[in-house]
């Protein structure tokens, strides 16, 4: 195996056998996740063995982002069988309209009742990170802000949509005021990551945010690290290009300011990071040669470049993030705000950047064993073909200790809090505070080494107190379900092998223990039920 033939190369002294240690452990870990992501990649793509349901709901965004899945699916070998369509306010096809206006009300009333609740959670959980001593003692002591962002009639999305949004709630507030203000007397740039649960409206506000700040005459970069590509969608621009392009600022009034936005395409990235690595230990080029003597020895360079093929989630967005570090030393953005991941991938890439320097120790260390041994080099030389190796692989070791320097900036640019903070975004519902209160906690505790400043949370969809946005709260779900239902149903309609849809009503309240469960289940499987009988 890989790790037993490394074994051989490295020679028998008590050094070697310590380098030897590290090295293996490193590697056999990797070979083992490999083996485990192959095992599940032909799963996956068996639809004898899975089923892959995808649920989504209907708003313009989100089925946005479900028809980009499903064209990444197919291109994958993957099968949609199911797609659940969430928080649907369905209405009988003969039905009472007093009794349906009674029925929308209470629901309404209801989730007025509970917002009321989980922001008070909310906010409590705050006060307390607020006056504990790890916060106090990070960066700013003033108390985390709480922002409450009214629920609106139409879905944001373009330039001037979240210009709106922006002049609502973020411009003058004055818990973002460090943000907006020219009070940046040293020039250093400042960096915004906004997270949280999936389907909260992390990117719409950022980018509401990143165009705020530019109305205050910031230039500003604002970028999705988040693999499912909303932020072109969010501000109705084209950026599959993976470039920064520049943003009008429609609807915007005049500013010295400026936005470039860019969807980061971590695989991309990923992929050019490792072709360095197969550089550096002459995988690739073993991979076009021919036969051999040595074909085990062969199968062992191919192997390591190989294994870079499945790294731990969150590392492929933070080698696409060293492009963050370069715009901070370039210059040129006073504001750059980051657009991620659900809360889960997000606090695994702001862990990842050491894991990767260490491991980019362990690439060079066995790329100096590599060539330093005669017979590995005539290998990997008379695989080659003709090509000077020697450049190439000093090149790539070049390029990987630039990529291990950027790693390192990231982690220090992460655990700053003068230049980099962290905004919560989140909605009053019992399960997205619930995670929001772990984030942040998280944040500010799990690592004392390199703690995250948290200085807002933003709660959005916040309905109002007097029950006056009842009218619109229920024809905007109505009129905008309809829409996006339309454009998901004449996706579905091309693909050569339909899913099912099941349309799941908004329910009142979180389905939450065996109980609730049970109900939403019944719910979902009411059709089913029907043509079983």
């Amino acid at each position: 195996g890989l790790v037993s033939t490394l074994q051989g190369l490295f020679g028998g002294s008590q050094e070697a056998a310590q380098r030897r240690d590290t090295i293996d452990t490193a590697l056999q870990r990797l070979e083992e996740f490999q083996t485990k992501m192959n095992g599940l990649r032909a799963r996956l793509q068996n639809d004898q063995q899975t089923n892959f349901v995808l649920v989504t709901i209907p708003t313009t965004l989100a089925v946005a982002e479900s028809k980009r899945l499903m064209t990444e699916l197919h291109s994958q070998g993957v099968a949609v069988t199911d797609v659940v369509v969430n928080q649907y306010m369905m209405m009988e096809q003969h039905h009472d309209e007093q009794d349906d206006a009674a029925k929308l009300r209470l629901y309404y009333e209801r989730r007025k009742s509970g917002q009321i609740k989980w922001i008070t959670e909310l906010q409590t959980a705050i006060d307390e990170v607020s006056a504990s001593p790890e916060f106090r003692e990070n960066g700013n002591s003033e108390p985390i802000a709480l922002t409450q962002v009214p629920f609106f009639d139409v879905e944001l999305v373009g330039v001037p949509a979240l210009a709106y949004l922006a002049r609502e709630c973020f411009q003058d507030n004055p818990s973002m005021a460090h943000l907006m203000g020219n009070n940046n007397s040293e020039g250093n740039t400042k960096v915004l990551i906004c997270g949280g649960k999936g389907g909260v409206g992390k990117t719409t506000t950022s980018s509401s945010m990143a165009v705020s700040m530019a109305a205050a005459g910031h230039n500003v970069a604002l970028i999705s690290t988040d693999p499912a590509h909303s932020l072109g969608d969010a501000v109705d621009m084209d950026l599959s290009g993976g470039k920064l392009t520049d943003c009008p600022l429609i609807g915007v009034p005049y500013t010295e300011g400026s936005l470039s936005v860019m969807e980061i395409d971590p695989s991309e990235a990923l992929g050019r990071f490792k072709s360095v690595v197969d550089d550096l230990v002459g995988s690739r080029a073993v991979g076009r040669g021919g036969g051999s003597s040595n074909d085990k020895m062969m199968k062992t360079l191919k192997d390591i470049g190989e294994i870079f093929d499945t790294l731990p989630a969150g590392a492929d967005e933070v080698v696409a993030l060293a492009k963050v570090v370069n715009l901070v030393k370039k210059g040129g953005f006073d504001r750059i705000v980051l657009d991620t991941a659900p809360t889960g991938h997000t606090l695994r890439m702001l862990s990842t950047p050491g894991f990767l320097a260490d491991l980019m120790d362990r690439i060079l260390n066995i790329s100096k064993k590599i060539n330093q041994n005669p017979a590995i080099k005539m290998l990997i030389a008379s695989a080659a073909s003709g090509e000077d190796m020697e450049a190439a692989t000093a090149k790539a070791e070049s390029t990987l200790l630039s990529f291990q320097l950027q790693m390192w900036d990231l982690e220090d640019l992460f655990s700053d809090p003068e230049t980099t903070e962290f905004m919560i975004v989140t909605v009053p519902t019992e399960l997205a505070v619930r995670e929001s209160v772990r984030l942040l906690n998280d944040l500010t505790f799990e690592a004392p080494d390199m703690p995250i400043k948290v200085r807002n949370v933003v709660v959005n969809k916040v309905l109002s107190e007097d029950g006056s946005d009842l009218d619109t709260f229920v024809t905007k779900i109505q009129e905008g379900q309809s829409s996006s239902m339309q454009i998901l149903e004449s996706a579905i309609d091309k693909m050569a092998k339909q899913p099912e849809v099941t349309k799941v009503q908004y329910l009142d309240t979180e389905p939450r223990g065996v109980f609730g469960l049970k109900v939403f289940a019944e719910e979902l499987l009411k059709d089913t039920a029907k043509e079983t009988v």
